[in-house]
């Protein structure tokens, strides 16, 4: 255990603000993935971002495999995807579901409801994809004797390096992505003269080039229509002490101590003069050392904000035999650390002003077309991807989500219209780059029209996080637009008089209608108010009101909704004792589904706590049958799930399984890769955003009007701290526990308020906050 980060005096904050200022030194110093051998396979390289390019290295020795990423690299473009005989065929899907048959309903969905031009299955609908590969070889490395070897990735610095011995002599690359300047670096030094080719690539064959000291890469991707796709242009600069000559379309290097490779690159997507912006950012690099500082200093002041200790990072023990430990039972508390800190390195480098949102793959991809696209599932993945922003400090980093969900509104509103007759907005389960809102090609799974409402949660989040009202006045109206829709499609349900959504589905389950179509296998997943989307449907009027009040508008609006409230199904617990998924207890078809939806109003939503011990209980139950099992990021929502239930050690199991290694025997399964990419499997990142949430949520949670701490604390970190976790009403609190137990608390607030703050242990204090003033917490 290092000394505790814990505030004790004003002479502290002082000195812990000044180590903040110093380059040299950060409280996360210590947050170091590293490795004894260079990587073989992609889930194995480490990756580095600016929010606008991303790079993955393996550290050959031989030869260095660098992946470049740039995140408007997409295919596809906008498709056309109206369905004229959709809005036909509504009522009678609707009328289909009233009396019970739910089965034609579907069967009519799969002919009449889908979106045309094939959704997701179609070239048009687009992937995202790689920039370009880049290979430096290491002239003569195969005589070179190896030994010493180290490759690490700094969370505190965001640079990756590659050292090792050579004949004795020393090699070393270090690498980055700038969050100051816009560009990646590699700097190469050896202690001896040494010569390298570059080489830079695509798979499908670009247009490159090489001339001088610059290489460049320029191509068009296919759009899928006659429509021309998004161009792109890269290049990199060499700088070096050696001779620089082009050879073909390769750079050689000799004769060299030292060597920098600048690369930019850029994409017409939202970038006329993409060439212009290239060579621009190029001309600006005039020292590495400089480039570096600036780098370091930019992602500190993001990520150092939040520091927690849960024991000393092992020095003597590589990432990848960690897992390898922690997985066959030996305990490593600082583990949870580095992990939950990995997951706010990842979204800063993958969201740091970013034209769009992390997908599914972050910024990074090793491939020309992404496992589901790489695209921006609405169901869960896409909001996963943002669960550490505001809990992490990251606040900023809302911006491209706010704006990607901008995008959405505006094809949603067609979509509403053109499908629904419905006022409003929508977005179902696919999103891509081009604003795709409809409907799926697959009923079963793309059925969902609640997830842009879903979306706009996440912005009334950051507001209950901030108490921004000028951001909440630009957000405002995309709240009330999915709201405005959801209210145009709510029916009178047959039997219980409630207002519910219709059709939709619980995703990504499905059920038996019957005892025969249980024998014959046959999944019915068409329905009329799932419990998720009568959680969804509440949670937004809800909002929607209180940010009428904020705003001061909408008055009639405001009392309209609190009407409907009043007749959304509410949770219902079956005769089982778990929660309904459904509006009726249908036999699920998965019982042990990866999905768990109805348990939204748990987490992300607030309509399950402490304060409804009868829907807590049932939501245990609910998690209790459907198991531990399931895909990376399944199980880190389940570490989210059982931390608002308040169970640490069956959170702490959670985690344990989600950190099991992802790669055994050659296959690949749900877990951990060697560089901590969680593992759908394939390699999907919103695990671990989710997991890295979860961590922050056994430690912090303030979703039902206090502030607790320690709210669900493990056995396995009985001593610990941390620094910098935000609370709902624009509140940083900072932790120190010993026994399981707190010690001490500091909170500082951006507004005059009294705040609440509770331990589970029972002791309690009102703290009244003066805007920016620390203040010490007296628990009794």
């Amino acid at each position: 255990m290092k000394r505790p980060i814990m505030i004790y005096a004003a002479t502290l904050i002082v000195a812990i603000t000044s180590t903040l200022m110093c380059l040299a030194s950060s409280p996360n110093d210590d947050l170091t993935m590293w490795y004894r051998k260079a990587a073989t396979v992609w889930e194995e390289y480490l990756p580095l971002g600016n929010g606008r390019m991303g790079m993955t290295m393996s550290g050959g020795v031989a030869t260095d495999h660098i992946v470049l990423n740039e995140g408007t690299m997409w295919t596809g473009g906008v498709q056309h995807t109206d369905n004229p005989e959709a809005a036909e065929w509504l009522p009678k899907i609707r009328e289909c579901l009233l009396r019970g048959d739910n089965r034609a309903a579907e069967v009519m969905m799969y002919r009449y409801f889908t979106c045309s031009g094939g959704g997701s299955a179609s070239p048009e609908y687009g992937s995202y994809t790689m920039f370009a590969d880049l290979h430096i070889d290491h002239i003569g490395a195969e005589s070179l004797n190896i030994s010493d070897y180290r490759r690490e990735l700094n969370l505190s610095e965001a640079v990756a390096r590659t050292s090792y011995l050579g004949n004795d002599a020393r090699y070393q690359r270090e690498y980055l992505c700038s969050m100051a300047d816009g560009v990646a670096a590699i700097h190469i030094t050896s202690e001896v003269p040494s010569g390298y080719r570059l080489r830079l690539s695509h798979p499908v064959g670009m247009d490159v080039k090489a001339e001088g000291n610059e290489l460049s890469i320029a191509g068009t991707l296919p759009s899928g229509s006659s429509r021309e796709g998004v161009s792109f242009y890269g290049a990199l600069r060499v700088a070096s002490d050696g001779c620089v000559a082009s050879e073909g379309n390769t750079l050689i290097i000799n004769n060299a101590h030292d060597v920098v490779i600048y690369i930019a690159a850029a994409t017409n997507y939202s970038d006329n003069e993409y060439r212009t912006t290239v060579s621009t950012a190029l001309a600006r690099c005039k020292g590495y050392d400089t480039m570096l500082k600036r780098h370091i200093e930019a992602h500190r002041e993001l990520f150092d904000r939040v520091v927690i200790d849960l024991g000393t990072q092992p020095d003597d023990i590589a990432t990848d035999e960690r897992l390898e430990r922690f997985a066959a039972g030996e305990e490593d508390a600082p583990l949870a650390a580095l992990y939950a800190q990995y997951g706010r390195y990842l979204l800063i480098a993958s969201a740091h002003d970013a034209v769009l949102p992390p997908n599914l793959q972050g910024i990074w991809a090793n491939d020309i077309w992404c496992p589901w696209n790489g695209d921006m599932h609405l169901n869960i993945n896409q909001q996963m991807n943002h669960w550490p922003l505001e809990v992490g400090n990251l606040t900023e980093l809302i911006y491209p989500i706010t704006r990607y969900a901008e995008l959405l509104a505006t094809s949603g509103e067609h979509t509403a219209r053109h499908f629904y007759n419905a006022e409003g907005w929508c977005a179902h389960i696919l999103a891509n780059a081009w604003g795709f809102t409809s409907p799926s090609e697959d009923p079963s799974w793309g059925a969902t029209n609640t997830c842009g409402a879903w979306l706009t949660l996440h912005l009334w989040e950051h507001y209950l996080y901030t108490l921004d009202s000028e951001y909440l006045r630009r957000v405002y109206p995309l709240m009330r637009g999915a709201a405005e829709f959801l209210r145009s499609i709510l029916i009178e349900h047959p039997t219980t008089g409630y207002l519910v959504t219709a059709p939709t589905t619980s995703p990504e389950n499905g059920f038996f209608l019957t005892d025969e179509d249980a024998a014959r296998g046959i999944v019915t997943h068409v329905c009329l108010g799932s419990t998720m989307d009568n959680q969804i449907v509440r949670e937004l009027f809800t909002a929607v009101i209180e940010a009428s009040k904020v705003l001061d508008c909408d008055a009639e609006l405001r009392d309209t909704y609190s009407a409907l409230l009043t007749h959304i199904a509410p949770n219902r617990i079956a005769s089982d004792g778990r929660l309904m998924e459904w509006m009726e207890e249908y036999r699920e078809a998965e019982p042990e589904h990866r999905h768990v939806s109805h348990l939204f109003g748990l987490y992300p939503a607030t309509q399950i706590t402490r304060h409804t011990p009868e829907l807590l209980e049932a939501a245990r139950r609910t998690l209790e049958v459907r198991g531990d099992a399931g895909t990376g990021w399944s199980r880190a929502w389940k570490i989210c799930f059982w931390a608002r239930l308040g169970d640490g050690d069956r959170a702490h199991k959670l985690l344990v399984s989600l950190l099991e290694p992802a790669i055994a025997d050659g296959a690949h399964r749900g877990g951990t890769y060697p560089n901590l990419f969680c593992s759908h499997p394939p390699f999907q990142i919103d695990g671990n955003f989710g997991g890295s949430a979860g961590i922050m949520e056994m430690l912090l949670q303030s979703h039902d009007g206090d502030i607790t701490l320690l709210p669900a604390l493990p056995a396995a970190w009985r001593e610990g701290s941390f620094r910098g976790l935000r609370a709902r009403g624009d509140v940083e609190v900072s932790c120190y526990w010993r026994e399981g137990k707190v010690v001490e608390a500091w909170i500082e607030s951006g507004h005059n308020q009294r705040v609440t703050i509770r331990t589970t242990d029972g002791r309690q204090a009102t703290v009244k906050c003066r805007k920016g003033k620390i203040v010490k917490v007296d628990l009794l």
